[in-house]
């Protein structure tokens, strides 16, 4: 459980918190595994350019290739997985939180809801053409470089910068086809994932689930390890404190939010959610109402 990993302090005040409500970031690195499966509350425009093997996002495991455009919704379970150690892994990405993208629609349109009666549909994964893979690349890079500004002209030339990628992005969303050809690297994983996915909330336990699928308690630990780099335990834990980030945005008591999440102590989902969120359900909860009056 140590190393079960604290968001981003950074991230959460860039997204969250009165910060930006964007983050961009491209990178490139020698020799990559592979990445934890997580969630976060904002959404994150992937671009894929070289070196990946699959991109898991939900019960679904894609086949990467070149220029290939992830929309990852909020509260989303995603990572790269892959069988191999991958080499010269390239590839960009832009988070942006729902708020930000609501402005950035100057209601013309609600990016949003435009975007998710997309990802709703399982319609996660574009194909970008190679000048606007490369355009939007360029304008993530600038986006990089550029350090928060007292000035508003400087922050005004990011905000147009944005609208530019989000209007290639609505674009080919728009008009191509989503990339719908799945592939399931070890489909009994695959077919637990699956299952956790469905019933995290519920007690679940080890010896259950390997005699449900058919397999050894030591073989589901090494391959779900494998396939997600977390543990089944952490897997279930994460995406309980990723669904009670969710439901803290209703008015639910924080006892309820913890018993529908599936914690029947409170002190252990207390100290859970402090693990891994950064701060306390309450806390967390403060730090959402001056959004909440922006929707």
């Amino acid at each position: 459980m140590d190393h079960l990993m604290t968001e981003n302090a950074a991230s959460l005040t860039t997204m969250q918190n009165g910060g930006l409500g964007y983050e961009a970031k491209y990178n490139y690195t020698d020799r990559l595994r592979k990445s934890e499966y997580h969630c976060h509350d904002f959404y994150e425009f992937y671009i894929h350019l070289r070196g990946g093997q699959y991109f898991g996002l939900d019960d679904n495991l894609y086949l990467l290739q070149p220029n290939q455009l992830f929309i990852v919704p909020p509260f989303s379970m995603h990572g790269l997985s892959c069988e191999d150690e991958m080499r010269g892994y390239e590839r960009a990405y832009l988070n942006l939180s729902p708020e930000l993208m609501k402005i950035l629609g100057f209601e013309q349109i609600d990016l949003d809801q435009f975007f998710r009666s997309y990802t709703s549909r399982g319609q996660n994964t574009f194909q970008l053409s190679a000048r606007d893979a490369e355009q939007c690349i360029a304008w993530i890079r600038q986006l990089e470089a550029g350090r928060s500004s007292d000035s508003a002209l400087d922050n005004y030339g990011n905000y147009c910068i944005l609208v530019n990628f989000l209007n290639v992005v609505c674009k080919t969303v728009h008009q191509s086809q989503a990339i719908t050809g799945n592939v399931i690297s070890n489909n009994i994983i695959q077919n637990v994932l699956t299952y956790i996915n469905s019933h995290y909330t519920q007690p679940l336990k080890m010896d259950q689930l390997a005699k449900q699928f058919g397999i050894s308690i030591s073989y589901l630990s090494h391959e779900f390890t494998k396939f997600t780099n977390r543990s089944v335990y952490e897997y279930i834990l994460y995406r309980r404190v990723m669904l009670a980030k969710q439901m803290i945005q209703t008015d639910l008591t924080l006892n309820t939010i913890a018993y529908q999440c599936g914690f029947n102590d409170y002190s252990n989902f207390l100290r859970m959610f402090n693990k891994l969120v950064g701060v306390s359900p309450s806390q967390y909860r403060k730090q959402l109402k001056p959004l909440q009056r922006i929707r």
